[in-house]
């Protein structure tokens, strides 16, 4: 199941990447990345957020299975919110750049806020446990991982707002692209199921 989920989280980096590739007409760092989920990447968009769904209920598992006393007892309850979150993103379209926001965009930015802030909390407490886990390369890619999504989350909050919103676009692909890998490194990490 392990394989599966570094599959899965695998897949997200691929996916960011061909979104990318296939919107090069959208600018890359002011838009957010689910403005992908409304052009003509719209059902790719769908599949890479219900991969997402899958994945983190598979790495909750792990944890549980490692029977390592020092993960805290939260971690599963907040990969099962990054899974909610993710599967709201997907249900709920986010407003077009520059419409007027609608009930569905709103329920869409609070699942965001939801799989982002869940995510973030699965790094911080984690990643101390995975830490002890691993040795030399794998362990500074750990803390690195940790800083460089601790910064872009703060980044994601900070460019909400509409004075440095223009920065929101690559603030949010800094935090996906890190979030995706630090979650791959974890599940190749743990214990296999």
């Amino acid at each position: 199941m392990e394989r599966v989920a570094a599959a899965l989280y695998g897949l997200d980096l691929l996916f960011l990447l061909s979104f990318q590739i296939l919107n090069r007409d959208m600018p890359v760092f002011a838009r957010p990345v689910s403005e992908y989920g409304l052009g003509r990447t719209a059902r790719l968009f769908r599949v890479y957020l219900i991969a997402g769904c899958i994945a983190p209920p598979i790495l909750a598992w792990q944890i549980h299975a490692s029977g390592d006393p020092d993960f805290p007892v939260m971690l599963p309850v907040y990969l099962a919110l990054v899974a909610l979150g993710r599967l709201g993103i997907a249900i709920w379209r986010s407003d077009p750049h520059g419409a007027p926001p609608t009930r569905s965009g709103n329920i869409h930015h609070v699942a965001t806020l939801l799989a982002f802030t869940s995510a973030f909390m699965v790094v911080i407490e984690a990643t101390p446990q995975l830490f002890a886990l691993h040795e030399g390369a794998r362990s500074m890619a750990d803390h690195v991982l940790k800083y460089v999504i601790s910064v872009s989350f703060l980044a994601v909050v900070l460019t909400i707002s509409s004075p440095l919103r223009r920065w929101f676009g690559l603030a949010e692909r800094v935090f996906l692209w890190s979030t995706a890998i630090w979650f791959l490194l974890a599940t190749l990490t743990l214990p296999p199921l």
